[in-house]
C-alpha cells in the first residue's frame, strides 16, 4: 500500500511531499504515515518507528497528546472560525504567552513562524525607518524572500547567496548575512553600515547547522550594537521556545530582546506561530502603522489546543523535562560512539541534539558543521530507519525528543545506533 500511496503523491505533489525537508525522508525508502501517539509512529503499511524527529521539533508533549485532543475536539464543537473580533480562548492563549516572555507587552499571531518573521522585518522597518535585516548565516527564519539566504551555504565559500529561485536580485540589498559566533565580523559591520541597519535577527541556538548555541559574549555584543545605532533585537526562539525555555532565552544570555518568535512547541504540533513583542513594536501595531492580518491567524482550533499543550508544559516544567530527557538520550549516543569507536561530536542544548560524524568537537558555526561526515551520517540514518528509528536524513538537522520518550525509546536508539555503527564503519574500513 506505501508504495501505491507514494506513487500517487509523486503525480500531485511536488517530489512526493511538502517541501524539500519532508522529501529526503523518501531518499531512503518511501514513507507514508497513517498514526502516531507518545514517542511513535506507524506507516500506512504498519511499520512502528520510535520518533526522534518530531515534527522538527514542534511535538513537545508527545503526539496525540490526550489533553490536547480534548481541547481541540470540545472546541470544534463550539467555534471552528469567526473571522471577527476575538475568541476566548485567543484572549487566555495571548495573556499566558505574554507573562511567559520577559518584556514582552502583546502578541500577535500568525499560522507558522516564516510569517512572524516577515511581521517582525515589517515591524522592524515601520519603527526604525531603515530598511536593513542583519542575519546570520546557517540561521533558518523561515522560507520567505527576506531571509532565506546562507542557511546552507558559508558565506566565505558562497558570498551572500539566496537558496531559491525566484528570489527578487533586489531584494539582496535589504538583507546582510554575517558568520555565525563572530563578534569581530559584527563589530565590523555595524561599525560600517550600521546607521541602516532596522534588526538584528538570530537563533539563540541555530538548528539548522545541528544543535550549535551563540555565545554569551556574541549575544551580548549583538545587543549592544543594536542599542548603539538604534536597530532592534530580534530572537527567532520557534524552535527553541518551550522546547529549551518555557520563557525563552533572554534571561539565559542576560539580554532583552524587542521581539520573540514563538511556534512549533508553544501548541505541540498545531499550526500557530507567535510574534511577541515590546510596548513600542506593539504601538505600532495597534495604531495601524504596521498591517498585520490573515483569516486563519488565531485560528480558535489552534489557539484552544495550543493554550492546553502550554498550560500543560507550565505545569510540567517541561523545558526541565525535556532538557533531562535529551541529556540522556545524547548520552546513550555518544556511548555508541565510544562503544563502537567512531569519532563524532554530540551537541545538546535543551531538547534537541545532533550528531556530527567525524567530529571531535562539536561546531561553533555553518564551516565547521559541514567538515563532518555528512554521507556516513545519511548511511547512519537510513540504517535507523531501517531498524525501528526515525531521524531526519539531512546532517545538518537534529533529534528531538519529547515529554512521552522513556527509558525503552532511549535504549532503543543507543541499540540502533551502535549496531549502524559498527556495520557502516566496519563495512567501509
Amino acid at each position: 500500500m506505501e508504495q501505491s500511496l507514494f506513487k500517487r503523491a509523486l503525480s500531485v505533489l511536488p517530489g512526493g511531499a511538502q517541501g524539500t525537508l519532508r522529501r529526503e525522508f523518501h531518499s531512503i525508502s518511501p514513507l507514508v504515515v497513517s498514526r502516531a501517539r507518545g514517542p511513535r509512529l506507524w506507516t500506512i503499511d504498519g511499520q512502528e518507528l520510535v520518533d526522534f524527529h518530531m515534527a522538527f521539533g514542534a511535538v513537545v508533549l508527545g503526539h496525540s497528546d490526550p489533553d490536547v485532543v480534548k481541547a481541540v475536539s470540545e472546541q470544534a464543537s463550539r467555534l471552528i472560525l469567526h473571522g471577527a473580533g476575538v475568541s476566548d480562548v485567543e484572549v487566555e492563549y495571548a495573556e499566558l504567552i505574554t507573562s511567559l516572555i520577559p518584556g514582552a507587552r502583546g502578541v500577535v499571531f500568525t499560522v507558522t513562524g516564516s510569517e512572524a518573521v516577515m511581521l517582525a522585518f515589517r515591524a522592524a522597518r515601520a519603527a526604525t525607518g531603515k530598511n536593513i535585516i542583519v542575519k546570520f548565516e546557517g540561521n533558518y527564519h523561515g522560507w520567505h524572500d527576506y531571509s532565506l539566504y546562507n542557511v546552507r551555504n558559508p558565506i566565505s565559500k558562497a558570498g551572500k547567496k539566496a537558496e531559491s529561485g525566484g528570489i527578487p536580485s533586489q531584494v539582496a540589498s535589504t538583507v546582510e548575512v554575517l558568520p555565525y559566533n563572530d563578534i569581530e565580523a559584527l563589530r565590523s559591520f555595524m561599525y560600517e553600515r550600521g546607521d541602516k541597519v532596522a534588526a538584528i535577527i538570530m537563533e539563540p541556538v541555530a538548528h539548522s547547522m545541528g544543535v550549535v548555541p551563540a555565545r554569551k559574549e556574541f549575544v551580548r555584543e549583538a545587543e549592544r550594537l543594536a542599542r548603539t545605532y538604534g536597530a532592534l533585537l530580534i530572537f527567532d526562539e520557534v524552535i527553541t521556545g518551550v522546547r529549551v525555555s518555557l520563557r525563552g532565552l533572554q534571561e539565559y544570555y542576560g539580554v532583552r530582546v524587542d521581539m520573540t518568535i514563538l511556534g512549533k512547541g508553544i501548541a505541540n504540533g498545531l499550526p500557530v506561530a507567535a510574534l511577541v513583542v515590546n510596548e513600542d513594536v506593539f504601538n505600532l501595531f495597534e495604531e495601524g502603522v504596521v498591517v498585520a492580518s490573515g483569516t486563519y491567524a488565531s485560528h480558535p482550533l489552534s489557539m484552544a489546543g495550543g493554550l492546553a499543550a502550554l498550560r500543560k508544559a507550565v505545569k510540567l516544567d517541561l523545558d526541565k523535562v525535556l532538557w533531562r530527557i535529551a541529556t540522556e538520550a545524547s548520552k546513550a549516543v555518544g556511548d555508541a560512539l565510544s562503544d563502537a569507536r567512531v569519532t563524532g561530536a554530540v551537541s545538546q542544548f535543551g531538547g534537541s541534539f545532533s550528531l556530527h560524524l567525524g567530529l571531535k568537537e562539536p561546531p561553533r558555526n555553518l564551516e565547521e558543521a559541514l567538515k563532518a561526515d555528512l554521507e556516513g551520517y545519511r548511511k547512519l540514518v537510513a540504517h535507523l530507519r531501517r531498524t525501528g528509528i526515525l531521524v531526519s536524513p539531512n546532517p545538518l538537522k537534529r533529534f528531538h525528543v519529547s515529554a512521552s520518550h522513556g527509558s525503552d525509546e532511549i535504549e532503543a536508539l543507543y541499540s540502533a545506533v551502535k549496531s549502524a555503527l559498527k556495520n557502516i564503519f566496519t563495512r567501509s574500513s
